[in-house]
């Protein structure tokens, strides 16, 4: 993330204040209200959903750009301006490439927590619609899909260990996932570097963020006094893909791309 807010510094030539919230919710709700009222502008959230929903809680619908918050929940919250694609939208994008494969019956294995939750009901919506069968037994699929924490996931995959079988999980597109994955595993990711944009971006993670930015900077020229009416009003194209949000505040305009774990590296086989 502060990789990807230096390089948007770097070509913007904007100052820029980093601050470190430990991943702790109540301090990036502090952190974050200092630097709006020491009149930096913008002020990007932090990265999370857990962290983010506490900030735009405490901020009381006021505007708060979302690079890093991908649970539904927080994407709708008041005043939360957000470029990913909603979590909804992760095993979908999975879903669609596995059926191009041919993988026509599906099991859906997610870990608990209201990110997995909200990522199976959005494929469970989807489903008819990608011409796939959901199933409630790995043994009758030929297709399994995770969500869940990347220790979680890991530990399933080695359980699924069957030759044939297409798996695809969350935690695999993660930019410093660990490189132990199954040949063929499939993974959603929101960027990826073969789509192109700065030069030095190097993940989605990065990418995002200076995403994030150039959206805040875009809607603070459009209207100074009300950036977030901006937000809601803006339809357009950057690096990252689309922007454009939809009537509850979820990103509804950008789409994530598709890699394949092969020879030990994502390759991008879906491009958004």
């Amino acid at each position: 993330m502060r990789a990807g807010v230096e390089l948007w510094a770097r070509d913007s030539g904007r100052e820029l204040v980093v601050l470190d919230d430990g991943s702790d919710a109540q301090l990036a709700a502090t952190i974050h209200r200092r630097l709006v009222e020491e009149g930096c502008d913008p002020v990007l959230g932090p990265y999370g959903s857990d962290t983010t929903r506490t900030v735009a809680r405490a901020r009381g619908g006021r505007v708060v750009w979302n690079h890093g918050a991908a649970a539904d929940d927080v994407q709708q919250l008041p005043g939360v301006v957000s470029v990913a694609t909603p979590a909804s939208g992760y095993l979908v994008a999975l879903a669609q490439m596995a059926a191009g494969l041919g993988a026509a019956r599906l099991a859906v294995l997610t870990a608990p927590g209201a990110f997995a939750a909200a990522a199976r009901k959005g494929l469970e919506r989807k489903a008819p619609a990608l011409g796939v069968e959901l199933v409630g037994d790995p043994a009758g699929a030929d297709g399994v899909l995770l969500c869940g924490p990347v220790e979680w996931e890991a530990e399933r995959f080695r359980e699924l260990d069957r030759r044939g079988l297409l798996v695809g999980g969350v935690s695999p597109g993660l930019p410093d996932a660990p490189r132990a994955w199954p040949e063929g595993t499939l993974a959603p990711v929101q960027w990826h570097p073969d789509l192109g944009g700065p030069s030095g971006l190097e993940d989605y993670v990065a990418a995002q963020a200076y995403a994030a930015a150039l959206i805040a900077e875009r809607c603070l020229a459009l209207d100074p006094a009300d950036p977030l009416s901006a937000a809601h009003s803006l339809a357009v194209d950057t690096f990252f893909g689309r922007f454009e949000l939809d009537e509850t505040g979820l990103q509804s305009g950008h789409r994530l791309s598709v890699v394949r774990w092969q020879h030990g590296r994502q390759t991008l086989v879906q491009p958004a």
